[in-house]
Parts: C-alpha cells; structure tokens; sequence
C-alpha cells in the first residue's frame, strides 16, 4: 500500500509539474511598470506568474526602462512588449529562457481578438491558402504557423468577417489581429453543427472516430470551402502534403503511406492501411484494409477487410469480408469474402428506390429492394427482389419476382415465378415451386406446387 502512494504522489508530481511547464506562457496577469529597470521588470513578472527565469544578463542593456499597463494579458503578451522583436523566449519545466534572436522568419504568431471587446478568440482557423497548412488559436487567442515569404493567410472563424494577411520578406512575423463580427442567421450554426454530427453518425466504424478530433471539426465550421489539388501524398490523416486541412481537399491523385483523409477523390487513391473520404469518390479507390466514404461512389472501391459507402453507390465495391452502400437505381455490383450490405434509412416502402445491383458474398447478403441478383454461400435477404435469390442455404425475402434457389430452404411472402430448394415456402403469388416439400398458403405439396393464389 505504501508503495502504490508513493508512485501515486510521485506521478502526481510529474504530472502537475509538466502542466505548469505549458502553461507558463499562457498565464495571465495585471500588471504596471513606469521606467521600470528591464531586470526588475523581468523579474516581477517571474514573481507574480510564479516560474524562474534562464538568461544571460549581458543580453539586456543596462538603460533599457519598461513603461507598461497590462490588463489580464498574458506572460508572452507582456513579455513582448517588454522586449520587442530581437528576444525570443522557451518554457523549460518552471524556467524561461530567454535569448537574444529574432523569431524565425519561417513562422508566423500573434493574438487575436474579437473588434471592439477586445476578447480573446479561440478556436480561430488560420491557413495557408497555397501550402494548406492550419492551426487554430488556443483559450488565449495565440497562435503560430509555418509560412513562407510568398504566403496568402487566411484568418476565419464562425460568425466573422474572413481577413487575408498576405505574408512578404518584409512582413513582421509577429501580427496581432482584431476580427470583426457578422450576422450569422440563427439558423445556420444550429444547422452546421448537426450536419457534422450527421456525417460523424454515417461511419459504421470506431476507426473514423480515431482519426477525427474537435480541431477537425472546428475546421468543417469555420473553412466551408473546398480545395482543388493534383496530387497529395500522406502518412497519416492530417500528416501530408494537405496538412490538417486534407478533409477539406478534392485530390486527382493520392498516396496514402497509412492512411489519409480527404474531402474527394476524383481519379485514384491508393493507402496501405485505409482511406477516410467525407464527400465522394470518382474513379478508383484502394486500401489494404478499408475504404470509409461518407458520400456516394462512382467507381471502384477494393480493400482487404471493409468498404463502406454511405451514400450511393454506382460502380463496384470488392471487400474481403464486408461491403456496405446505399446502391443507386443505376447498375451496381458487391463482392465480399463474407457480407454485403444495401442499406435504405427510408421508413416508407413508398421512398426506397430501387437499386440495381447484383451482391455476391461467401455468407449473407443484405438489401431493402433489389433489382438484380444475391449469390451468397449461406444466406439472401431481402425485402422486395425482381431478379434472382441464390443462397447455399437461405433466401428470405417478402417478395419475389423472379427466381429463388437455394440448398436448403426458399421463404417469400409472394412470388412470382420459380422456388427451387429442399424446402419451399410462399403465402401467395403465381409460379412454381420445385422441392422436397413445398408450401404455398395452406397446401404443402411434394416435389412439385404449381401456385396460383391470388394476392391479397
């Protein structure tokens, strides 16, 4: 028991120490100097914001005098305006280091706030339009970002007016910027939010979810455009050429090393591990594990466990063991080492449209309506079907137009046509069914049942 408090006390104390060493910078204070000597200064500020500092005192000139009125700004915010542009300052446990050197011209920081309140902004997206790279302020405003000397910066935030910073040699790179409010219909934020919650709920995968973090979805909120690239290449979502942003890109052509995120494919995407799409896929899609497209297909997804399209699907999805679309009333077609699914959300009969698609799976295939064919080793089902049900096993479906054969047993509410199985079941229709022991309505039959009973 002893030495289960003594890791607890200890871990606490790692803990507590490394949250302080963050936080240093971003701590607030009051605070007022008036010809105040640059030491003194530097070491009041240590003293109110409780850390230690680090430097070599032949970096301050000895005439340097601070004069300064700070209200609840932050240890960088005053720090900055203490020392100007040729300091820069690192958090080290408890300690600042402070040296004398320009901040590199490779990145560029500042605060932003709200015009006229003065408020600190959080959450703000600020990107580079033509190197995609992104960030979004902290609880105090803060922000830093890579850019070059040629780069447009966005900044944008929900219910602001958009402001460009157009990034030269000669530009500070330290920039503090005051965004001014616009009418946002209180309709729209409400809206936006829950068709991100929306489009979260259409992946049938805790793998999506893995990925996917609040930061991404303050981007979806704040950047509603879509971007237009030739070629990305990534590690991992969000580690590539797109950056943080590559869910709000629509690529010709991708190179997933793992996995990648993006908001179109428009050609061909390749990953080792799987693909996340949030809009919809055009030519080619492929990954050596999954495929999760949240809009609609049309072209091929092939992966060696998973596809899923959530939208519509028109082309084909190859899975070694599970598919799963909304089929479209154009041709499409499934094949899995085990499951396919054609889902339909719609409560109505009367609203599922009818897809054309023919599924081929070594256990069960699923759908609401199909106009086609199921061939699967074990198990069809399906609500309605103008085609074919050829199961090693089962067919179940509440209406037949067209065949059903399996090993075993045949079930269908109504058919229309032919029944070929061990066992044979139908309430109504016209046809015939072909078997060890037919039913249709009330009468059983051996061998062979012509039906003709009326539908109701």
């Amino acid at each position: 028991m002893t030495r289960i408090l003594i890791f607890l006390f200890i871990f606490t104390s790692v803990s507590l120490s490394s949250a302080q060493a963050v936080e240093v910078l971003s701590r607030r204070l009051t605070i007022t100097f008036n010809q105040t000597p640059i030491k003194e200064a530097l070491d009041e500020v240590a003293r109110q914001a409780d850390f230690e500092w680090s430097y070599n005192a032949r970096i301050l000139s000895s005439t340097h005098r601070v004069t300064l009125q700070a209200r609840d700004w932050t240890v960088r915010e005053i720090l900055r305006e203490m020392l100007g542009e040729n300091y820069v300052v690192k958090s080290s446990g408890r300690h600042l280091i402070l040296k004398k050197e320009k901040p590199p011209q490779s990145e560029l920081s500042g605060v932003i706030r709200a015009n006229g309140t003065d408020e600190r902004l959080a959450n703000v997206t600020i990107y580079d339009k033509k190197t995609l790279r992104a960030t979004t302020t902290d609880s105090t405003g803060y922000y830093k970002l890579k850019v070059k000397k040629k780069s447009q910066i966005v900044v944008t935030r929900l219910g602001y007016r958009d402001t460009l910073l157009q990034v030269a040699s000669l530009t500070p790179r330290y920039q503090n910027l005051n965004l001014k409010t616009v009418d946002v219909p209180v309709s729209d934020t409400p809206a936006l939010q829950l068709a991100i919650r929306r489009s979260l709920q259409k992946a049938a995968t805790e793998l999506d979810y893995f990925f996917n973090t609040q930061l991404d979805n303050w981007h979806e909120l704040n950047v509603p455009d879509t971007f237009q690239r030739r070629f990305q290449i990534s590690f991992l979502p969000g580690l590539g050429t797109n950056h943080v942003l590559s869910a709000k890109v629509a690529n010709d052509y991708s190179i997933n090393v793992l996995a990648g995120h993006s908001s179109e494919v428009r050609v061909f995407e390749v990953a080792g591990l799987g693909n996340f799409t949030r809009n919809k896929v055009q030519g080619f899609q492929a990954a050596g594990l999954f495929n999760l497209n949240r809009g609609n297909c049309t072209g091929v997804q092939a992966a060696g466990i998973y596809n899923l399209t959530a939208d519509t699907l028109t082309g084909v999805q190859l899975a070694g063991i599970m598919n799963v679309a909304h089929c479209s009333p154009q041709f499409s077609v499934q094949a899995a080492g085990l499951i396919n699914i054609v889902r339909n959300e719609q409560k109505s009969s009367s609203d599922i449209p009818t897809p054309k698609a023919v599924q081929a799976a070594g256990l069960i295939n699923h759908a609401q309506n199909l106009d086609g064919a199921q061939i699967s080793g074990l198990l069809n089902t399906a609500k309605k079907v103008n085609g074919a049900q050829v199961g090693g096993m089962l067919n179940i479906a509440s209406e037949v137009n067209g065949v059903q054969v399996s090993g075993l047993i045949n079930h269908t509410r109504r058919i229309r046509g032919v029944q070929i199985g061990v066992i044979n079941s139908a309430k109504t229709g016209s046809g015939i069914q072909i078997g060890l022991l037919n039913r249709s309505g009330k009468r059983v039959m051996p061998i062979i049942n012509w039906i003709k009973t009326p539908s109701k």
